[in-house]
C-alpha cells in the first residue's frame, strides 16, 4: 500500500465529518446574513469564533482520526500496514491539514462576502470601509497564522497520543508535561540571539505597512493623521519565522512517528 493510497483512504473515511463541517459553515453564513440584513451590521462580528475555532482543527481532528482506530478496533491492522510510523501517521495529518486548509479558505471567503453585505448597513461608511480594506489588505497574514498555529496544536496533539499509548498508565498526562515544558523552553529560546539569527530574514510585514494602511485611509476620509510616521521601521513578520515553525512541527511528527514505531501497541 502507498502512501498516496493512505493519504487517500483517510480523506474517504473522513469525508462525511467534513462535509458536514462546510455545510454547517454555510448554514452559519446564511444565518448571520440574516441577521445582519434583518437587524444589524454588527453581527459580523459573531465571524470571529469561526476564524478562532480553526486554531485547534487539526488538534481535534487528529485525536479523533487516531482515537477511532482503537476504538473500532482497526489499530492492530493500521500498525501491520507495511509502511514506517512516518508515512502512517503522516497520511492521516497531512488528510486533515487538506480538510482544514479548504475549510479555513471557506471561512475566509465567508467573512469576504458577510463584510462587502454588511458595508451599506452601518450609518457611518467609514466604518465598514475601514474594516473592508484592512481585511483586503491583511486577510492572508490572519489565513496562514492561523493554518500554521493549527499545525502546531495537531503536532502536539499527535505527541500526547502517542505517548498516551506508549505508556498505558498515565501516559497521557506525561505528554501533556512533556510538550508543556518544551512549551516553555520553546519560549525562553526564542529570546535568544540564536533564535533571531535563524528567524528574522523575509521581511512579510513591517510596521511601515501597517501604519500606511491607517494613514492611507484617515487621508481618504478627510481627517488629520497626528501619527508619529517617524519611528524607525520595524518588522513584525518574517518569513524565517514559519519556515522554523514548520520545521518544529515536522520535527514533532518524527518523534511521534519513531513512538508510533517503537513503543505503541494496539
Amino acid at each position: 500500500m502507498s502512501w498516496l493510497t493512505l493519504y487517500k483512504k483517510e480523506i474517504r473515511l473522513t469525508k462525511t465529518k467534513f462535509l458536514l463541517n462546510i455545510i454547517f459553515l454555510l448554514m452559519v453564513a446564511v444565518l448571520f446574513y440574516v441577521l445582519i440584513e434583518r437587524y444589524s451590521p454588527m453581527f459580523i462580528m459573531l465571524t470571529i469564533p469561526l476564524i478562532i475555532v480553526h486554531l485547534f482543527y487539526l488538534f481535534f481532528a487528529m485525536i479523533d482520526s487516531l482515537r477511532l482506530e482503537w476504538k473500532q478496533k482497526t489499530s492492530f491492522f493500521w500498525l501491520n500496514i507495511p509502511r514506517n510510523g512516518w508515512e502512517l501517521l503522516s497520511a492521516k495529518f497531512l488528510a486533515a491539514t487538506t480538510q482544514l486548509f479548504v475549510s479555513l479558505l471557506t471561512t475566509f471567503m465567508i467573512i469576504y462576502f458577510l463584510l462587502k453585505q454588511s458595508s451599506g448597513k452601518f450609518s457611518d461608511p467609514t466604518i465598514p470601509q475601514f474594516l473592508f480594506e484592512q481585511y483586503q489588505s491583511f486577510w492572508w497574514i490572519l489565513f496562514f497564522g492561523i493554518f500554521v498555529g493549527s499545525l502546531q496544536f495537531g503536532a502536539v496533539s499527535t505527541f500526547i497520543f502517542m505517548m498516551s499509548k506508549s505508556i498505558r498508565k498515565w501516559g497521557w498526562l506525561i505528554g501533556v508535561a512533556i510538550t508543556l515544558g518544551a512549551g516553555w523552553l520553546w519560549s525562553r529560546f526564542q529570546e535568544t540571539v540564536i533564535y533571531k539569527g535563524i528567524t528574522e530574514w523575509g521581511v512579510i510585514l513591517n510596521t511601515d505597512t501597517i501604519m500606511n494602511s491607517f494613514i492611507i485611509h484617515i487621508d481618504e476620509i478627510g481627517g488629520d493623521p497626528t501619527l508619529d510616521m517617524e519611528a524607525a521601521t520595524e518588522a513584525v513578520l518574517y518569513i524565517g519565522t514559519t519556515v522554523v515553525d514548520i520545521v518544529v512541527v515536522v520535527a514533532v511528527l518524527f518523534i511521534s512517528s519513531w513512538l508510533l514505531d517503537n513503543k505503541v501497541e494496539a
